[in-house]
């Protein structure tokens, strides 16, 4: 019976594996939004506790404001605005996920928005930026990073998972090419973990904390 519950609350997270354009991937959260946290929960998923704690490691409680990257339902914010962080805002790109963040009134803001595409942020808007379960196969690409160091301040951080094909190589090239550019510096990284860990197939995870210059 476990076995069975744990591939059917996987089933959605792996249909937006495979979407192939950030609308596909909204509809799939859009039809996810009603059961996906009682889903998350069930398969164990860790990336929005990771994204949190390496957070909290190099950012004092109060400093405002944060940009929650693919909020989602709104998990992360929750457990933000619990540890200190009173000013989150949030982006999604699903209207029923943000639909259902807004019910925990959370938020100082939320708005639809693709991570990935241009941001309608001014430059420097924001103490820092976290993304859980965003920077994966089949979700926003990885020069979104870009934008999101264009919108935090200098000396602000950027705190965010990495998991499944991006992990190894495509990360990489990724990060170094920023590095080049100057455009930030790592300050802290998880071990590697397993973002579902009840789950049927292992999902390997990494949680990278790096400083915008």
């Amino acid at each position: 019976m476990a076995s069975s519950k744990n591939q059917e609350n996987t089933g959605q997270l792996f249909k937006a594996y495979t979407a192939e354009s950030p609308e596909e991937v909204s509809g799939c959260y859009d039809n996810w939004a009603d059961d996906y946290e009682s889903h998350m929960r069930n398969v164990g998923y860790l990336h929005p506790a990771m994204v949190a704690s390496l957070l909290t490691r190099h950012l004092p409680p109060g400093t405002d404001p944060i940009l929650d990257a693919g909020a989602g339902t709104g998990i992360l914010g929750i457990i933000l605005t619990s540890l200190g962080y009173p000013n989150v805002v949030g982006l999604d790109g699903s209207k029923s996920m943000l639909a259902t963040a807004a019910i925990k009134n959370t938020y100082a803001e939320l708005h639809q928005m693709y991570l990935g595409k241009h941001l309608e942020f001014p430059d420097d808007s924001f103490a820092a930026a976290v993304s859980a379960g965003v920077f994966t196969q089949g979700h926003a690409p990885l020069y979104g990073l870009v934008e999101l160091a264009r919108v935090v301040r200098a000396g602000g951080l950027i705190v965010f998972s990495v998991a499944r094909t991006y992990l190894d190589g495509p990360f990489q090239e990724q990060r170094e090419s920023m590095e080049r550019e100057e455009i930030w510096d790592i300050v802290g990284a998880s071990e590697r973990y397993d973002s579902t860990p009840l789950g049927e197939e292992n999902l390997t995870a990494q949680v990278y904390a790096f400083k915008v210059n």
